[in-house]
C-alpha cells in the first residue's frame, strides 16, 4: 500500500515528466521549418527549365506550409530538383503536341506536401506523357535487368514492379543527352538518398495522362515516440505514429489462409497477422494465443497486425 510519502514522490515524478515532455515538444517545434522556401526554389527551376526546352509549363503548389525538420530540408532538395527537372524535360509534351491530342497548351507541374502517419509526403505530379511500360521493359531487357526472364514473361509484372526498374543504376529511356538531363545523377541516386533517411519513393502513372512521384520521409530523425512491447524475452519499440490500435482478438476474428498465414477480421476488413516471435526467432515466447495481443500498424495505407505478448508502456 502506498503511504503519503510515496504518493508525494509519485506526484513530483509525474510533474517532472510533464515538464520534460513540454521541453521536448518545444525543442522539436524549434527544429521544424515550413517547406515554402523549398517549393519557391522549385518554381524558379520549373521556369528556367521550361524556357530552355521551349515548353509552356504552369507550376502549382499545395501544402507549402507543411513543416519538416530543418536538417532534412537540404537533404531532400537534390531529389526534388532532379524529379522536377525530369517532369518538365521528359514528362510534359511540347505545346504543339499537347494541342494536337486535345490537351491544354500549358502543361501542369504540381508539387504538394502533407503529413501522414509520422511522415512528410511530397508528391510531384505532371499531366504529360506518363510512363510507357513497353519502353521501360525493352530498355530493362537491353540492360539485362530482367534476371534472365523473357520480355514476354516480364509483361506479367505489376505496374509498380515495372516502374521500379527506372531506379536501377544507369537506367534511362532517353536516346539523347540534353542540356537539362544526362548530368550523371539518375533515379537510383534519388532512391538511395531517400532510403538513407528511412524514406521511400513510389511511382504511379497512366500513359497519356501523366505521372505522380510520391516521396515519404520521416518528420524528423531526432526523436520519436514509441510504444514498448514485449515478445518472449525480447523488448521492441513500435513508433506511436504508426499504431492504429491494439486489441485482444477473439478466436472467431482470426482465420488461417491455406495453412500458411493468419488474417484478422477488423472493422469489416481482413489484415495479415505477423508473429514477431517467429520472425525474429525469439526465445521464451508464449504459446498461449489466448494471452497474446495484436498491435495494428499502418504504413502507406497498408495495415498489418503484429502479435506481441504484452504492452509495456510508452517511451
Amino acid at each position: 500500500m502506498l503511504n503519503n510519502k510515496n504518493h508525494q514522490l509519485q506526484k513530483k515524478v509525474n510533474h517532472t515528466s510533464k515538464i520534460v515532455r513540454e521541453l521536448q515538444d518545444l525543442s522539436m517545434s524549434m527544429r521544424m521549418v515550413p517547406l515554402k522556401a523549398t517549393f519557391n526554389k522549385m518554381a524558379r527551376l520549373v521556369r528556367d527549365v521550361s524556357r530552355k526546352v521551349g515548353k509552356k509549363v504552369r507550376y502549382v503548389t499545395d501544402g507549402e506550409d507543411t513543416e519538416i525538420d530543418r536538417n532534412l530540408v537540404d537533404v531532400i532538395n537534390d531529389p526534388l530538383v532532379h524529379m522536377v527537372r525530369n517532369a518538365v524535360d521528359h514528362g510534359i509534351e511540347p505545346s504543339e503536341v499537347r494541342e494536337k491530342i486535345g490537351k491544354p497548351k500549358y502543361g501542369v507541374i504540381e508539387l504538394s506536401a502533407c503529413h501522414s502517419a509520422g511522415n512528410v509526403v511530397v508528391e510531384i505530379k505532371d499531366d504529360g506523357w506518363g510512363l510507357d511500360r513497353d519502353v521501360i521493359l525493352a530498355k530493362a531487357e537491353e540492360l539485362g535487368l530482367l534476371d534472365g526472364s523473357s520480355i514476354d514473361t516480364a509483361k506479367n509484372l505489376s505496374d509498380k514492379e515495372v516502374y521500379n526498374l527506372i531506379f536501377e543504376p544507369g537506367f534511362s529511356t532517353n536516346k539523347t543527352v540534353t542540356k537539362v538531363s544526362g548530368r550523371g545523377v539518375g533515379m537510383d541516386v534519388v532512391r538511395r538518398n531517400l532510403e538513407s533517411l528511412r524514406g521511400q519513393v513510389e511511382i504511379k502513372s497512366e500513359t497519356g495522362k501523366g505521372s505522380v512521384f510520391k516521396m515519404s520521409i520521416p518528420l524528423t530523425l531526432a526523436i520519436i515516440d514509441g510504444m514498448v512491447v514485449r515478445v518472449g524475452s525480447e523488448t521492441y519499440v513500435i513508433p506511436t505514429v504508426s499504431i492504429v490500435s491494439s486489441l485482444k482478438p477473439t478466436p472467431e476474428d482470426v482465420s488461417t489462409v491455406l495453412n500458411r498465414g493468419q488474417m484478422l477480421s477488423l472493422q469489416g476488413s481482413l489484415i495479415p497477422l505477423l508473429q514477431l516471435a517467429q520472425m525474429y526467432n525469439v526465445k521464451g515466447r508464449t504459446n498461449d494465443h489466448d494471452k497474446s495481443l495484436v498491435v495494428v500498424v499502418e504504413d502507406d495505407d497498408c495495415r498489418t497486425g503484429l502479435i506481441v505478448d504484452a504492452l509495456v508502456g510508452r517511451q
